[in-house]
């Protein structure tokens, strides 16, 4: 009885709903069943989203798995235990279709439904993602065995460095619309910018979208963390642990210089906080902001900190526009200087969702 279902999968299962979501049929029946049972109106709508989202991506050419092995291993978890013997053979073949229309696209989006479905934690590894590669991709493994960082030149103009342990596998030549690699270990990108084909790393479980900039991954199997860590420009992080293949931007997170990502690999959502020595982004001979300061507002000082170091500084102007200081800010580190502009002014900080938020009750006397 439909009444009954209990998660999202029922719906999937059921392939009188799978239809009435993809061309209407039985829509009296189904308008009808919302209306007798709202309780289940959000997993209808979750249910709907998850095949409407694989309907709109069918076809897209993210990472390269291979359709046969993957469907292989779908197959032998597609059988019912609990379906009766009278259940016309009609009824299991639509039934089979549907799973299997479903299966290939998850594989075409790029993710493998059994390790989706079955993996414990949602862990993924580099091993499985490697292995459903297709090998007509002329794909090619760099492993680092040495000490010294392994430098990799990508045929688009990127480099890696790979670090000691690491493995990278890339295509030769790659697609029209994607640029894919994936990473087992630590490597620095620099990202060739190219509009028109972003750019993913797949690390176990997490995927990183750039367009064109440079950051930090470090993901080796047998730690429970995943950090992405950006230098320049703009990244995307998000979990691969489903096929509603969501827009980074919206469901994942976005990362500014000098912020990170911490994933834990078991656990759900991701954490954004700054790195622990941030850089300044400007480069030395471009930075023309000064470095002393006589009788300046606290606000305009901070002002430039953020500035130069492309961090987002959160605090009252109407306060500290009137906390004066003289200081010389040169080659302490930003801590170091949020240090001694709070003490100066009786003023704190601290950090909130990879930004500062400087708290001050004024300096009016």
């Amino acid at each position: 009885m439909k009444g009954n279902y209990t998660k999202i999968q029922d719906y999937l299962d059921d392939d009188s709903f799978v239809q009435w979501v993809l061309s209407g049929r039985d829509d009296a029946y189904w308008r009808q069943f919302l209306a007798d049972y709202p309780q289940h109106s959000a997993m209808v709508r979750q249910a709907q989203t998850l095949i409407l989202d694989i309907k709109k991506n069918e076809g897209a050419d993210l990472p390269f798995l291979d359709q046969r092995m993957v469907w292989a291993k779908i197959s032998a978890n597609l059988r019912d235990p609990e379906v009766s013997d009278q259940e016309s053979a009609s009824l299991k073949w639509g039934r089979y279709a549907i799973w299997q229309w479903v299966a290939g696209v998850a594989i075409m989006l790029g993710l493998s439904w059994y390790t989706w479905q079955n993996q414990p934690g949602g862990v993924i590894t580099y091993q499985e993602l490697s292995d459903s590669i297709r090998e007509k991709n002329e794909l090619v493994e760099r492993i680092n065995t040495q000490d010294a960082p392994l430098e990799i030149a990508l045929e688009d103009g990127s480099v890696v460095i790979l670090h000691k342990g690491s493995k990278l596998m890339y295509p030769r030549h790659f697609g029209d619309k994607n640029r894919n690699v994936i990473l087992m270990g630590e490597a620095f990108f620099e990202v060739s910018r190219d509009s028109d084909r972003p750019f993913y790393i797949y690390a176990n479980e997490v995927v990183t979208k750039v367009l064109g900039t440079s950051f930090r991954i470090r993901a080796f199997e047998k730690e429970q963390q995943v950090t992405v860590q950006v230098s320049t420009g703009r990244v995307s992080v998000y979990k691969q642990r489903r096929i509603n293949l969501a827009d980074p931007e919206t469901d994942g997170l976005v990362l500014l210089p000098n912020q990170e990502a911490v994933i834990n690999r078991k656990a759900e959502g991701l954490s954004r906080r700054l790195v622990d020595k941030p850089q300044p982004v400007l480069k030395r001979e471009f930075d023309t902001l000064p470095t002393r300061y006589d009788e300046a507002p606290a606000s305009l000082i901070l002002r430039d900190i953020e500035t130069r170091y492309g961090i987002t500084i959160l605090f009252n102007d109407d306060v500290l526009d009137h906390c004066y200081l003289t200081t010389t800010l040169k080659e302490e580190s930003l801590y170091d200087q949020l240090d001694l502009i709070c003490k100066t002014i009786g003023a704190s900080y601290k950090e909130v969702d990879g930004q500062l938020v400087v708290e001050s009750k004024g300096c009016r006397f």
